[in-house]
């Protein structure tokens, strides 16, 4: 008896650790601006982030709150000569298109860049005969900002959610206000005219099952 009463114990602490193992990352992101600031939730490849709630503020009587996430999904294939360079090489162009905003996440922050054009740069023939071609795309003044790393994760990014809040204060809470592509980073928007503040937003980074 006493043998069976330690494994149901032992099975029991189990369970319980499993369960607080589970449980999701909670995380509050905040950014100030004059015409815009802008938030990230970085992506996390085992979960789904789902913002519950977002606090902004606008003196634009347009002023406007915009989640966005990310889809596809590409690396930067070579390390770029300068965090300003505007062009960079990345594994594929398949699906970008001229005017998207790509994010690259390096270090866990993320770089937004706005996509100017894009193509394949010849670069050797290789043993067989071969042409190499190299994958690249051209972003706006800046580039990327940082000095990206190869293999930094990058995303096309997607306006799927909009809404008005004027010069105002607007306080939005749910269980999902917004929820991100699985495994892909969510971004917020605040317009404004002069000042613009994403006062706080949170979210759940939520695992299969949760």
């Amino acid at each position: 008896m006493k043998l069976k009463s330690k494994i149901l114990l032992t099975a029991g602490f189990a369970v319980a650790f499993a369960a607080l193992a589970a449980l999701p990352t909670f995380k509050t992101i905040t950014a100030t601006g004059t015409t815009v600031a802008i938030g990230y939730f970085p992506a996390d490849p085992n979960s789904q982030v789902r913002v519950v709630n977002i606090n902004a503020t606008s003196d634009n009587a347009t002023g406007q709150v915009c989640c966005l996430t990310g889809y596809g999904a590409y690396y930067q294939a070579v390390t770029n000569s300068a965090s300003s360079s505007v062009t960079n090489f990345i594994n594929a162009t398949n699906g970008i298109a001229v005017g998207e905003t790509l994010l690259l996440q390096h270090a866990g922050a993320c770089y937004p860049a706005t996509v100017v054009s894009y193509g394949s740069y010849l670069m050797s023939t290789n043993t067989f005969g071969a042409l190499v071609y190299a994958p690249f795309v051209k972003l706006g003044s800046g580039g990327w900002g940082v000095a990206a790393s190869v293999y930094d994760d990058i995303y096309v990014m997607s306006n799927s959610l909009s809404y008005t809040i004027g010069s105002a204060n607007s306080i939005q809470n749910g269980e999902a206000i917004f929820v991100g592509n699985y495994g892909r980073p969510v971004a917020i928007w605040v317009t404004g005219a002069s000042s613009a503040s994403l006062n706080s937003a949170n979210a759940h980074y939520d695992q299969v099952g949760q």
